[in-house]
């Protein structure tokens, strides 16, 4: 139970961490637009049903700062000026599923890649449900005075009644600018920061209660048209403005859901629930109601699934590093004191409202559920239309069942009962028996992987250790930090996905486990000096080979050491000793350098002695005779 609790408050302190500074941005992001978009001519540039008025209401309802609950009446309020039904829809289905908060949002927990797709699919799905609702024409069950009605029934909310703009332009910029802000992070704050401290209190608690590997070993859903239509099933009637399911979704895909999957959630969660259903039947009628709902769905699912097809590993990568690379210097500071902030604005809001507009939106949600299921009949279920959807549904489940999408660079595997029956298939659409009695899925074989041993964050950045991971005892029973990264790649990716559990973490232990042996041979001297080159290369050899041995899938491609050194305790005494060893060295070599340039010296010396003795022995000895053969010839004379 402490475990779960040090996880849980871990957990949710993270999200807070990374998604605070993006909070604070998207929220002053939509006090300006609030405040300095123009909307004298809103309403006139939606009437008409065309395409341009079309995609105008799209484009409209991504820039305006409103959650779902809000958006009715702001929409109500373009009906009564004129604005045509395709572009009311089209404005009820952009404004909800994306906005300025979220994007930041959307980019600081999920990566760019997911920041630029949510709003574009929300864009194409509110033009494609405008042109249907303008191709459909006027739906006869509608009610007589739609925008009436749905005003009379929607919530009181404070940024539904900003339909009557005053002549902002003519007051003072400081005045708008502290309009702005007062608008961002004080009356959107009190409507969306309860839903967004739900959001990221239940992102805390499934990352505290699922294992990481929750949706793709647990359940089977790494990709594919089933979790999309789970996420459809539960996000349809659920309430959860566009910034709170942002958290939310984020710690799915880190379970292991498919990016496409949470895309899906995060269109359709903001988008629909029980309550805007109902509202939007009174308000724009039956036929509209359910091109709404098909169009959601339907564009969801299309772009979830290309989403997975595309980019589902990159989407993925940029999850898992945002929670494992630790920020740096400066940038770490200010996402703290973002947290901070978020949390004293969230008090503040706190003082003034007491969520009160929030428990109320989540108490009427509770209370639409159970008047939807209470009002389920069977005889509702037997309708043709219920029968119909429920076989296409079926159909799509079976389908989603028996086909096999292997993507490029991928090989795909297929058992039957368990047992692998296909393996290595390339890249395409293959087809099998439906599960349970024949299952199959994708393997990256192309991928090269990399895993550091003895610390966590990127090889070129700041590598902070594990624990005692990286220290090993070596053969002069000294204590030595080594910290290696390693390049693998799957060989066979039938034995690789059924064979190992964690492939990780059993290459790590036999990172390891090599490491040891080799340095148990070896001094610390010699890991420090000349013998570092021969180390790395029989730790790669060795590495690689035990690897090829274990027949487990995957091969190691290389491996490199990037640190070698004493612990960081005795770190410094180590590098004084190897100082004092290198004076020592140099000294001795120094003085080895002198005695032979001294004997040198001296040996010179004595040979140009000799050799002068010797020239002055022969010039004597020739003068001598010269002396006596003159006397010789005098005394002949003589």
């Amino acid at each position: 139970m402490l475990e779960f609790a040090i996880a849980l408050v871990t957990e949710t302190a993270r999200i807070l961490y990374e998604g605070s500074l993006y909070i604070l941005l998207g929220f002053g992001i939509a006090g300006l637009l609030q405040e300095f978009l123009p909307g004298a001519a809103i309403a006139r540039h939606l009437g008409g049903d065309s395409l341009r008025s079309v995609t105008r209401g799209a484009l409209l309802g991504i820039a305006m700062p409103l959650c779902s609950c809000g958006v009715v009446p702001a929409a109500a309020g373009l009906r009564r000026k004129g604005a045509s039904k395709s572009a009311t829809t089209s404005f009820l289905i952009s404004t909800p599923e994306t906005g300025e908060e979220s994007i930041a949002l959307t980019w600081g927990l999920l990566g760019p890649v997911m920041a630029i797709v949510r709003p574009l699919v929300a864009l194409v799905t509110a033009v494609v449900a405008g042109v249907l609702v303008m191709w459909l024409g006027d739906d006869k069950d509608a009610p007589p005075d739609v925008a009436a009605a749905a005003g009379d029934v929607a919530h009181d909310h404070a940024h539904a009644a900003a339909g009557d703009e005053a002549p902002a332009a003519l007051r003072p910029l400081r005045e708008r600018v502290r309009t702005a802000g007062r608008h961002g992070f004080v009356t959107l704050m009190d409507e969306l920061v309860f839903w967004l401290l739900l959001g990221i209190a239940l992102t805390g608690l499934l990352a505290a209660l699922l294992p990481n590997d929750f949706f793709t070993r647990v359940l089977g859903w790494d990709r594919g048209l089933v979790p999309m239509l789970a996420m459809l099933v539960v996000g349809v009637p659920l309430y959860l403005c566009a910034s709170a399911s942002t958290p939310v979704a984020a710690g799915l895909v880190a379970k292991g859901l498919s990016p496409g999957a949470a895309l899906v959630f995060l269109l359709t969660g903001p988008a629909t629930n029980v309550a805007t259903i109902a509202l939007v039947r009174q308000m724009l009628g039956g036929r509209v109601l359910r091109v709404y709902l098909a169009s959601i769905a339907g564009v969801a699912i299309a772009a979830g699934l290309l989403l997975d097809f595309v980019a589902a590993d990159r989407i993925r990568d940029a999850v898992v590093q945002a929670a494992a690379t630790p920020d740096g210097g400066l940038f770490a500071l200010v996402k703290i004191a973002a947290a901070f902030a978020f949390l004293a604005l969230a008090a503040s809001s706190f003082a003034r409202t007491r969520f009160r507009e929030g428990r109320r939106d989540l108490r009427e949600q509770g209370r639409s559920l159970r008047a939807a299921a209470g009002a389920l009949r069977w005889r509702h279920l037997t309708r043709p239309p219920v029968l119909g959807a429920l076989a296409l549904a079926a159909l799509a489940f079976l389908a989603a069942r028996s086909t096999l999408v292997v993507g490029p660079g991928e090989r795909g595997v297929v058992q039957r009962f368990g047992r692998v029956e296909r393996s290595g298939l390339e890249p395409g659409l293959h087809l099998h028996w439906p599960s349970p009695i024949e299952r199959g899925f994708p393997v990256d074989v192309e991928a090269v992987r990399q895993l550091a041993v003895g610390f966590q964050g990127g090889a070129a950045g700041a590598r902070a250790p594990v624990g005692d991971e990286s220290f090993f005892l070596t053969a002069d029973e000294n204590l030595v930090d080594l910290r290696s990264v390693v390049h693998w790649r799957v060989s066979d990716p039938a034995r690789f996905a059924l064979g190992v559990e964690d492939a990780e973490s059993l290459l790590r232990g036999v990172a390891r486990r090599v490491l040891v042996g080799i340095a148990s041979g070896q001094t610390i001297d010699a890991m420090y000096a000349d013998g570092r080159v021969a180390v790395e290369t029989a730790y790669r050899r060795e590495l690689a080979r035990q690897v090829e041995a274990l027949a487990m899938g995957f091969a190691v491609l290389d491996a490199r050491l990037l640190d070698v050194h004493a612990p960081a305790s005795v770190h410094d005494a180590f590098r004084d000793v190897a100082s004092s060893l290198e004076d020592r060295e140099t000294q001795v070599h120094d003085a080895a350098g002198y005695a032979v340039e001294r004997r040198a010296e001296g040996e010179g010396e004595a040979a140009a002695l000799t050799e002068r003795a010797r020239a002055d022995a022969h010039r004597m000895a020739r003068v001598a005779a010269g002396t006596a053969a003159g006397f010789a010839g005098i005394a002949a004379a003589h």
